[in-house]
């Protein structure tokens, strides 16, 4: 009932009155409620919701308790209300389980955060019963298979002494190092807490837990409220669990899990996108609650770390790298500014997907891609990078040691001093598929009954380990020890025959870096790649080196059915030829252009088993290859011939002075080349090349001439031009071959560790003496140089003997008295050239740009004068004492 309005405690309250019985107690009670009056407004009240809070209750009466102690007892309690809510307020502390606590019968799942597939995080890990701290640095890659550690070293390694521990996945290898020393040490992976076993596997074959797994996150946990943990407002979620043998040694009927994820709204600070579910903490509590391990994490990063990261490039040495660089052509509208600007950093971050995507065959481990690093120029921009070999063959593997084992079920067997070598067997045999089988396990037994010095053992290899076929192992087995793969996947593949891969896919064209973003597309295209063997860095124009690709530029496919007459190549001692396996089709054109022992002009390639062939048949002989006996038609070989324009040296912005002999008008310089090779009327050694700007489809001028030019920079006969090009056949054009014969009397000169062209060129311009031909010795590559020749009569008594390891070049171009033959009958295309025309040319051009510049001249003087009527401002200072 009503009572009224009163004071209390100096608020202005309702005043209401009830007389209760409680039966269940045997008591009668006065009960007395105030209410905060409509217009008092409580300082911390919520005047916006216009209510009335109680402010005090008040009971009085008694229990009758005459059937227990004989009497009754009277009550009288007052309950006062301070700061009353007219809601539940969600704290962190309140209405939750206790910390370490799983409550059991829980049946609200809550949805927990997503982990993101790559991240990185500091972990600081507390041990109560240890008294122990330990803080790392973690980086993790699902896409990778990869996980580092950035910890101090503890136990018997240098105390405190900065470590990188990588574990690679891929390939089931551990790697240390020392981040002061540089020292690296390369492990087999070993069942840790960042891996799991592959089931049925007996524990034996790993892989990287997923980033659930990381977290020991599974369908077992309860949402637990809300908490504070480090001022941060999370979402806890609960779960008991036995599985804690990776992180304690302690004994616990069960474990206490407790995650604590970030809750919604807010952000770390540290992350450059925004993941309001961040895991804060990990709290690990035993059953008896005496153990207690927390795991606090900072800085909590779901970006995706870059292949950077995880360089173990420093633990292998220069022989186990395969260095190389990728060369590219800018795009239409970029330039180096442009590029450094906008794309340089993206282009290094995508340069790692053509990369993988060519060697996806191999399952090689993206830890092998050496960073690349990119130098800009004018032209384009290199990227200079490499692969590592993979690791020690006995690191893929796993040692239990004493296990029995049936040997009758071995694919292979050898006998071996060390189990090195069994491993690097084992894994051959895989990568090669020999005797059809993949090598994931051997067994390592000693050989009791030779007698040796050393002792030898029998290696036995398996298409599977005891842990996934249990009848390898048998009561009565031989003992031994046994070797299992880390991992299911096999990253075996030499460095030479990856970059082979890399080398192929440039050549293909199909190495391409992809840049697209709001609708624009650019694809950076590879046009050249240079193995290790060659110095990568552009010269001073800006323009990289001759690569792999380059070679393989200078030829052109001739027929797709043809491949070289050995029979009857060999019937021709003057016709020399090479063959190879397995190589690429870029190492057979490199073969190629780099033979030392003679000009090679033609190829062929067979793309199955890789097998390559090359010859010193001239280029000539292929104008028809169906009445061609050197050739023979074959199905899956490809024949090649050098491009035409490859069989000239280009010197830009020059023109030669003399030997002009025809005239044409053409559309290119390929044009230029052909009609070059193909001229009938005199022997074609060179051309230039000018522009024509009278005739806008026929752009050049080619003027073909008789004679070469000395590649010097200093030949006299070599002057500028800004309109022309000179082009020259190589000196070893003006020699015809004898293959395995050598000239009977003694050399005039030698030169020794030289190549063929090089020896043809010394003899073309040698000046002490007249130099006819020269003998070339295959076997030292060293050059003899003569005054004689075969065909000429000066000399009696000269003759050719045989040597296999021998073969004579003479000089085809010279009659009897060593001079150039004369031409007979000039060709008339379009106008006659005789010698000296271009220079007369030049002369002409001198003497204009001369009247040019005198006029310039005359202009400026006149301005000049012009200038001095004009008014004239000068400044003084003022302080200045003169």
């Amino acid at each position: 009932m009503y009572v009224g309005q009163e004071v209390y405690r100096g608020i202005p309250v309702n005043h209401y009155r009830s007389c209760q019985d409680w039966s269940e107690l045997n008591a009668n009670f006065l009960i007395d409620f105030y209410f905060s009056a409509v217009e008092f407004e409580q300082s911390v009240g919520f005047p916006e919701l216009n209510v009335q809070v109680p402010v005090a209750t008040v009971i009085k009466g008694y229990i009758d308790l005459s059937a227990k102690i004989g009497r009754s007892v009277s009550i009288e309690n007052t309950y006062e209300y301070f700061e009353f809510r007219p809601f539940v307020e969600r704290k962190s502390d309140l209405y939750v389980q206790p910390d370490g606590v799983y409550c059991h019968n829980q049946t609200f799942k809550g949805e927990m955060p997503p982990i993101p597939k790559s991240f990185s995080f500091t972990e600081e890990i507390l041990l109560n019963d240890k008294q122990t701290a330990k803080t790392t640095k973690v980086y993790y890659s699902y896409d990778l298979k990869t996980i580092r550690y950035d910890t101090l070293a503890t136990g018997n390694y240098r105390q405190n002494a900065p470590l990188k521990v990588i574990h690679d996945f891929n390939s089931g290898i551990g790697y240390v190092i020392d981040e002061f020393l540089g020292n690296c040490s390369i492990n087999p992976l070993n069942n840790e807490q960042d891996s799991i076993s592959l089931a049925d596997s007996a524990g034996l074959a790993l892989t990287i837990k997923d980033p659930n797994q990381f977290f020991f996150i599974d369908d077992s946990y309860f949402y637990a409220g809300q908490r504070l943990e480090r001022g941060i407002t999370c979402d806890v979620f609960v779960s008991k669990r036995t599985d804690l043998k990776a992180l304690s040694d302690k004994q616990s009927d069960y474990w206490v899990f407790e995650i604590y994820f970030m809750a919604i709204g807010q952000v770390m600070e540290s992350s450059e996108s925004e993941h309001p579910g961040a895991p804060i903490a990990i709290k690990i509590t035993s059953s008896d609650a005496k153990t207690k391990y927390i795991i606090n994490i900072y800085n909590f990063d779901p970006i995706e770390p870059s292949i950077k990261t995880f360089d173990v490039s420093q633990c292998y040495k220069n022989k186990e790298k395969a260095e190389f660089a990728i060369s590219f052509d800018y795009p239409q509208d970029i330039d180096k500014v442009s590029f450094k600007k906008i794309f340089e950093k993206y282009v290094e971050k995508k340069f790692y997907e053509p990369m993988l995507s060519a060697l996806s065959f191999y399952n090689l481990s993206p830890l092998r891609i050496i960073p690349p690093g990119i130098k800009a120029s004018n032209n384009g921009f290199v990227i200079y990078t490499g692969l590592t070999n993979y690791a020690p063959p006995i690191n893929h593997f796993r040692r239990l040691i004493g296990v029995k084992i049936d040997l009758q079920h071995a694919v292979n067997k050898i006998e071996s001093s060390s189990p090195e070598n069994c491993a690097y067997q084992c894994l051959k045999d895989t990568a090669y598929n020999t005797n059809f089988y993949r090598c994931l396990s051997f067994d390592l037994c000693l050989n009791t009954d030779i007698v040796s010095k050393s002792a030898t053992f029998t290696c036995s290899f398996y298409n599977s380990s005891f842990s996934t076929d249990p009848s390898l192992i048998i009561e009565n087995g031989t003992l031994c020890d046994h070797y299992s793969k880390n991992v299911i996947t096999f990253d075996s593949v030499g460095k030479e025959d990856a970059f082979r891969v890399i080398e192929d896919a440039v050549l293909k064209g199909l190495f391409n870096i992809d840049y697209e973003t709001n609708g624009l597309f650019i694809s950076f295209k590879a046009n050249d790649i240079y193995p290790a063997t060659l110095d990568a860095s552009p010269d001073s124009t800006g323009k990289p080196p001759q690569g792999s690709s380059s070679f393989f530029q200078k030829f052109r496919l001739v027929n797709e059915s043809f491949d070289l007459n050995l029979e009857r190549i060999k019937e021709n001692n003057s016709i020399q030829f090479r063959q190879r396996k397995g190589v690429s089709i870029d190492e057979c054109s490199r073969l190629c252009s780099k033979e030392l022992a003679f000009r090679c002009d033609v190829l062929t390639f067979e793309p199955i088993l890789k097998e390559c062939k090359w010859s010193s048949i001239s280029i000539d002989f292929f104008s028809n290859l169906d009445g061609n006996s050197y050739v023979a038609k074959k199905d899956g070989f490809f024949l090649y011939l050098r491009d035409i324009i490859s069989l000239f040296t280009e010197f830009p912005f020059t023109t030669a002075t003399r030997g002009d002999l025809i005239e044409l008008i053409v559309q290119n310089k390929e044009e230029c080349a052909y009609e070059c090779t193909e001229e009938k009327s005199f022997k074609c050694k060179s051309f230039n090349l000018c522009d024509n700007p009278r005739d806008e489809k026929f752009k050049y001028r080619c003027l073909l001439s008789d004679k070469h030019i000395h590649v010097d920079e200093k030949n006299p006969d070599l002057i500028y031009s800004p309109t022309c090009k000179h082009f020259t056949r190589e000196s070893i054009d003006d020699f015809k071959l004898v293959a395995g014969y050598q000239l009977n009397v003694n050399p005039q000169a030698t030169y020794s560790n030289t190549s063929v062209e090089r020896c043809a060129s010394v003899c073309s311009y040698m000046e002490a003496f007249v130099c006819r031909s020269f003998d070339y010795m295959v076997n030292t590559n060293d050059c003899w140089l003569f005054k004689e020749n075969v065909k000429d009569n000066i000399h009696t008594n000269v003759e050719l003997v045989l040597n296999k390891n021998s073969n004579h070049y003479s000089r085809e171009y010279l009659t009897e008295n060593g001079m150039n033959l004369e031409v007979d009958a000039l060709r008339k295309i379009n106008k006659k050239y005789q010698t000296g025309t271009l220079a007369l040319v030049s002369i002409i051009s001198l003497i204009m740009g001369s009247i040019l510049s005198m006029i310039i001249v005359w202009y400026a003087v006149r301005m000049i004068k012009k200038r001095k009527d004009l008014p004239v401002m000068s400044y003084s200072n003022p302080n200045s004492q003169s």
